[in-house]
């Protein structure tokens, strides 16, 4: 009786050792699982229509919107419809004048500053922050 050792990803077919993803039942199986023409429409990767017939859907499309947009409600129609309201009394109070500009202070870090902060994440990235071990190889590490 002889041992018969396999490899893994490979079978004994008709002709031999063939691999895996060339046997008839795997084909087979590979593709039951392709998505059909319709979801493939659906899902805008597969086109349905020819060049004419698209460009022709988007003016249908523009067209619409168009009139839709011409035939708004005017103030009056909102106010009846109870979807726009306006208050009766309004307030009016003086404001100070003051520097509305945002604090920048990443513009005030020296080169020595920001190479501590890479260091501090680099080391979080690698030490602290859990990542799933097939995409570690992903992780994006910054310059030193």
């Amino acid at each position: 009786m002889a041992l018969q050792h396999r490899m893994k990803g490979q079978t004994q077919g008709p002709t031999g050792n063939q691999t895996l993803r060339s046997h008839p039942l795997y084909l087979r199986k590979r593709l039951s699982q392709r998505p059909t023409t319709e979801e493939l429409e659906q899902r805008n990767i597969l086109k349905q229509k020819n060049e004419a017939e698209e460009q022709e859907a988007k003016q249908e499309i523009k067209r619409r919107l168009t009139r839709k947009l011409s035939v708004r409600p005017t103030v009056a129609e909102l106010v009846a419809r109870r979807i726009l309201r306006f208050n009766e009394y309004v307030e009016v109070t003086d404001a100070k004048d003051y520097d509305r500009r945002a604090d920048k202070p990443w513009t005030r870090l020296t080169p020595a500053d920001k190479a501590a902060i890479r260091k501090e994440l680099n080391e979080f990235k690698s030490r602290e922050m859990e990542v799933h071990e097939d995409s570690k190889q992903f992780t994006r590490f910054h310059r030193p």
